[in-house]
């Protein structure tokens, strides 16, 4: 990987939190895992979800409406931070 793109990385990066990072790392960690395999690149392209993350999404199931974040907050955030 040329160094311009680990660059590129680091700026989309540098300021996210933690929970973004812990993703980012966690999908980087499926990918390299498989990249030995002949299949890896079509591994990557039906990717499944491990256990952790299927719990984490069962775990959202059944949210209330008062759990989430009021759309007018979230795009105000959206346009403070990206300019959307």
């Amino acid at each position: 990987m040329s160094s311009n793109t680990l660059h590129i990385i680091n700026q989309k990066l540098e300021n996210e939190p933690e929970e973004i990072l812990k993703q980012v790392l966690g999908y980087l960690d499926g990918i390299l895992e498989k990249k030995s395999q002949k299949d890896w690149y079509e591994h990557n392209l039906n990717y499944q979800l491990t256990d952790a993350q299927k719990r984490e999404l069962d775990a959202m199931e059944n949210l209330k409406d008062e759990d989430f974040m009021p759309i007018e907050d979230f795009f105000a955030e959206m346009k403070a931070k990206y300019g959307v």
